[in-house]
């Protein structure tokens, strides 16, 4: 098995030069990916490297994310899904402050966000956070020195993106109302600023997203579900068992009765697959009302500086458009603004 602890050598020398060339990234890759898996001592090691060697050659970068992203998402069991713990010691890693350390860390956790099936909620709002930083502040946030302050680029809109839609993200496929706020906030503070011409799209959609999509739709199911279910297909992977449960059926009941009650290759986690995407999509229809509680967030939000922004009036006008049912408060504010 592949350890730190088979190449110390390789990262005794490297710590002890305090830099880090192509021939030991080369090194590194032949010797933590000989077995094809990162461990959790060779992921300590590699963020070690990092913090302690400031000059590194630009295809370290590639490697860390790469090794990194290999250790939390597809070396995780299961597969795909990142623990809290496994979240906690990321966090830990590469945050000082409570910010992300650098441009390489926030690469990482947009990898790793982007890749997983499910992550904790604290890894996508790290990276709205570094976002929402590098656009009011960039002088002193992690990335985008030198940039025009308050003002969204596309770069901006693309890392917003997809940190709210990744599959892992804190909703999934859906947006929290923890995003939501770093979005309105983001919105509210660049509303007068030339932004790139991609974000009032993002900022309707995304605002709509929250408001209109249900919640429990694109929750994936746990990760011992997900572990149960790969069992249950390793094991009728097998010729033999499938055989002789076809056998034993058709010797306790009647030909027809037997193809019936059996549940070859899933028939019946399929047909209850089925009906879960069908309430899904019952919920989706009733979700799109907005309720009371929505209706206050969103109305709090839009009156904070006192005036309806231009990207604000879009999220209300596809909301009027687009919801088949809207609570009286925001009824008031569309005849208001005389939608």
């Amino acid at each position: 098995m592949s350890d730190a602890a088979a190449h110390p050598d390789i990262i005794a020398d490297i710590e002890a030069k305090g830099s880090i060339t192509a021939d030991d990234v080369l090194a590194l890759r032949q010797n933590i990916f000989q077995d094809g898996a990162v461990s959790r001592a060779e992921a300590e090691a590699i963020f070690n490297l990092d913090h302690c060697c400031e000059d590194k050659v630009p295809i370290w970068r590639e490697f860390y994310v790469d090794s990194l992203t290999d250790y939390f998402v597809w070396k995780s069991d299961p597969v795909k899904y990142v623990s809290d713990e496994a979240a906690e010691f990321l966090i830990g890693q590469v945050t000082h402050d409570g910010k992300i350390d650098g441009v390489t860390e926030l690469e990482l956790l947009v990898n790793i966000v982007h890749w997983s099936v499910s992550c904790p909620d604290s890894l996508a709002t790290l990276v709205l956070q570094a976002v929402k930083d590098s656009v009011l502040a960039p002088d002193t946030a992690l990335y985008g020195h030198g940039r025009n302050a308050g003002v969204v680029t596309g770069a901006d809109v693309l890392l917003v993106r997809r940190a709210i839609y990744a599959g892992g993200g804190g909703g999934g496929y859906t947006v929290t109302r923890q995003e939501a706020d770093v979005i309105l906030d983001l919105n509210n503070a660049t509303s007068a600023a030339d932004n790139h011409e991609s974000w009032r799209d993002l900022f309707v959609q995304a605002t709509a997203n929250y408001l209109m999509f249900p919640r429990s739709a694109p929750v994936p199911e746990s990760a011992e579900e997900y572990k149960r279910r790969e069992e249950w297909l390793e094991e009728r992977r097998g010729v033999g068992r499938l055989l002789m449960e076809t056998g034993q059926n058709l010797a306790r009941f009647n030909i027809a009765e037997g193809w019936r009650a059996m549940d070859l290759f899933g028939a019946k986690d399929a047909a209850a697959q089925k009906e879960k995407d069908a309430a899904a999509m019952r919920e989706a229809v009733a979700r799109e009302s907005i309720d009371e509680d929505e209706a206050r967030w969103l109305l709090g939000r839009i009156a904070e500086d006192g005036f309806i922004h231009e990207n604000e009036r879009a999220l209300l006008q596809f909301i009027c458009d687009n919801s088949p049912d809207v609570h009286p408060l925001l009824k008031a504010l569309f005849d208001e603004t005389g939608m």
